[in-house]
């Protein structure tokens, strides 16, 4: 995502805490707030220049400061990417074929509740779920890899 506000608004930090000291692991993938992406999606959406670099830099904080409360601080990590920004997505148990996903598309003038919003099962959870050549079929698998390959060609936020 870009600031992944979801996340970040509606969970505190005790609370991310108390999943991952119980086992949750959490990637968090954010877009960089210096890059020229972060720029054409404030033009994008009519915000005044810094306005969402400056959101996704206090997401970040928060994030890292929740990261420092852990014991296993391996269980939150937490990257950058600086590509343009393609969707949010929050994907549960995103490793397993039995996750669940909400997935956000970035349109060009609309943001947050006026995006339309997918729910994605992961193809344990659905019945037919091979496609013909016996790989994963469906959405959840599609963005999973996205997810994958984005996470890949991030960096580390230390």
């Amino acid at each position: 995502g870009i600031g992944l506000n979801m996340l970040v608004q509606n969970f505190s930090g005790r609370r991310l805490v108390r999943l991952a000291e119980s086992g949750c692991r959490v990637r968090l993938l954010f877009l960089n707030p210096a890059s020229s992406a972060v720029k054409r999606r404030e033009r994008e959406l009519g915000l005044k220049r810094g306005e969402l670099s400056r959101a996704v830099e206090m997401n970040i904080l928060h994030m890292r400061r929740v990261r420092a409360r852990l014991r296993d601080p391996g269980a939150f990590e937490i990257q950058v990417y600086d590509e343009t920004p393609r969707f949010t997505a929050y994907l549960v148990d995103g490793d397993g074929s039995d996750g669940v996903g909400v997935v956000q598309s970035y349109l060009r003038r609309a943001r947050g509740m006026e995006a339309p919003v997918l729910v994605l099962r992961g193809p344990g959870r659905v019945v037919k779920a091979q496609a013909r050549d016996g790989e994963e079929a469906g959405l959840f698998p599609t963005y999973r890899e996205e997810f994958e390959l984005a996470w890949a060609d991030a960096r580390p936020v230390s």
